[in-house]
């Protein structure tokens, strides 16, 4: 039986092989490059049940090979790497019922076994269990990067002993290694935790693009790496100019509260989910700001550690995450721009309902730019709305209050821009 179906799979491959992509539509080929891949999900899911029949047998003991994983590189042409990979996955798979049904359908990949997998700890494993369907549900749904922040968020949720060490082992990893050849090159690599991670990767995206509209107006041409390292080497120079005593940028933490699509504890401006005791370090110099929303449209207010401008961009930034071209671009919000959906030169508001994001290039390039989008439905926001998401702040983030509830600076400016009358501040 094994034999037909291979000489099926392998009949099925060769007409797919003999496909003309000149002869399909533009229509015809992206569905077929689509469900290409969801049937190499299924595949890969198919064959992980092989393989873990294939090792709990004993199967490749037989010839003598020291591991399964030595046995599958050699028979099989590919890396021991990989074949260690392909076998640790099988394993994961076969602990996580739920999550393969899904993979064999076709509606999860492997990067969702490996993401599920890692929130399998030990210490979690009840609690993931319970919630294993739920978990595979909301990642059908979301965009990889949206899961990944799903799955940070349950994690800490169930396990914030457990997430806050993980999160230190993190930080104890970093380290950065500059060493110089013996042609005078420069050589570093290295690791980041994911706020300094952050606090760079911001900055060098910031110079990059700085570089990258200077290169435009030259004529340069330049990779993404040249401009990187460039990036690298400006910083370093503005480092060693920076005035004694100046104030020094300082990591943007968000905690969101409201609809459950916005169930987050704490994540910096990137989007990237943290323990809220790794906050303790930063307190005295990051910016620690407050977001309230209604529903996962419609954003009430905005308070702040620390007065800073573009609150409604920050605020619309969250709501969203990455840029709203229907085209899908995943591209993060720390690289789009606020548009007006109706022009600011037509008449359109700057407010919540009249802005989103798009990348640079769907933003500003007159070919990929979405002229079809329309603002969002005008709402108005009450007293209540705000009295009903500062009870769902109480009960979900007790332990996180803003300290500075009566500086003047905390002021709602999101409300100003629904240019609707504003109710009075809210104290968190």
């Amino acid at each position: 039986m094994g034999t037909g179906v291979l000489d099926q799979l392998a009949q099925a491959v060769d007409r797919l092989a003999a496909v003309d992509p000149d002869t399909l539509s533009d229509a015809e080929l992206d569905e077929l490059v689509v469900s290409v891949q969801r049937v190499r999900h299924r595949l890969d899911a198919a064959a992980a049940g092989l393989q873990w029949r294939w090792v709990g047998c004993g199967v490749w003991v037989s010839d003598g090979s020291r591991s399964p994983a030595a046995r599958l590189a050699r028979d099989a042409s590919m890396s021991p790497a990989r074949a260690r990979r392909e076998l640790r996955r099988a394993e994961q798979l076969a602990a996580m019922p739920v999550v393969a049904e899904a993979v064999a359908a076709g509606r999860l990949s492997m990067d969702h076994v490996d993401l599920l997998a890692a929130a399998d700890s030990e210490t979690r494993h009840e609690a993931f269990v319970r919630d294993e369907a739920f978990l595979v549900e909301q990642c059908e749904r979301l965009r990889f990067a949206q899961a990944v922040q799903l799955v940070d968020d349950w994690k800490l949720r169930v396990d914030a002993t457990g997430s806050l060490d993980e999160a230190q082992r993190r930080v104890d990893a970093a380290q950065l290694h500059a060493s110089t050849t013996f042609e005078g090159t420069v050589r570093i690599d290295g690791q980041l935790d994911p706020i300094g991670g952050a606090v760079v990767q911001s900055e060098l995206d910031r110079l990059m693009r700085e570089l990258q509209l200077a290169d435009q107006q030259a004529g340069v041409t330049r990779t993404a790496a040249q401009r990187r390292a460039a990036a690298l080497v400006e910083m370093a120079t503005r480092s060693a100019s920076t005035p004694d005593g100046a104030r020094r940028p300082a990591p943007l933490f968000t905690v969101v509260v409201g609809d459950d699509s916005f169930g987050h504890l704490c994540e910096l401006a990137n989007g990237t989910v943290v323990a809220p005791g790794l906050l303790v370090p930063y307190l005295d110099t990051a910016l620690l700001e407050t977001i309230l929303f209604a529903d996962p449209l419609t954003i009430l207010g905005v308070s702040q550690r620390r007065s800073f401008t573009g609150r409604l961009r920050r605020a619309i930034e969250v709501r969203t995450r990455h840029c709203e071209h229907p085209s899908g671009c995943d591209e993060p919000a720390s690289r789009c721009d606020v548009d007006h959906i109706r022009p600011y030169s037509e008449g359109g508001a700057t407010s919540q309902f009249n802005g989103r994001l798009e990348c640079w290039k769907h933003n500003r390039h007159p070919d990929f730019h979405d002229h079809d989008a329309q603002p969002l439905p005008q709402r108005e926001i009450t007293q209540l709305d705000q009295l009903r998401a500062l009870i769902r702040w109480r009960q979900q983030h007790d332990g996180l209050d803003d300290p500075d509830t009566d500086d003047p600076d905390t002021d709602d400016d999101v409300e100003d821009s629904n240019q609707a009358e504003p109710p009075p501040a809210a104290s968190f």
